[in-house]
């Protein structure tokens, strides 16, 4: 998929941004946030960046979490969901809305998989309660310069 010139710009954004902020759909219907590990940090996972240049959606993110988390959960009844990342420093920020899914594909996340992880994961990659998420936006919205856009991306 090609990028636009606004998504190339707002993947800047997503690629430095030390953590995103997640929202799902609780079971009453309400939007739930938390802070999650941003895996499109490039600095922060080098290693990462091969798995992003294979993606047909450039602006696929994935994400770790615990498998016994509300959010695996809220994922499994409702996908939809949120994804917001900022610089605070500038007041520029991205949010992606799409559809997230589990990632059952053990080699994959043995790929991504990093020893950092332990203290969230004492049992490690296979531990039955580390997960991966992929999510896939369908809609972008930026907040540049007091002023916001929004683009379908196909």
């Amino acid at each position: 998929m090609k990028q636009t010139e606004k998504q190339e710009k707002q993947l800047a954004i997503i690629e430095s941004a030390p953590i995103v902020y997640l929202s799902t759909i609780d079971a009453k219907g309400f939007p739930s946030t938390r802070a999650m590990l941003n895996l499109r940090n490039k600095k922060q996972y080098p290693h990462l960046i091969p798995m992003y240049e294979v993606e047909e959606n450039q602006l696929t993110v994935y994400l770790t979490t615990n498998t016994s988390s509300t959010k695996i959960k809220e994922i499994a009844i409702n996908n939809k969901a949120n994804l917001y990342f900022c610089n605070p420093e500038n007041f520029k920020g991205t949010m992606l809305q799409g559809r997230i899914e589990i990632v059952t594909d053990r080699d994959f996340k043995h790929k991504a998989w990093m020893k950092e992880w332990e203290m969230y994961y004492p049992e490690g990659v296979d531990s039955q309660d580390f997960s991966m998420l992929k999510f896939i936006p369908n809609n972008l919205k930026s907040y540049t310069n007091f002023q916001t856009e929004t683009e379908k991306i196909d």
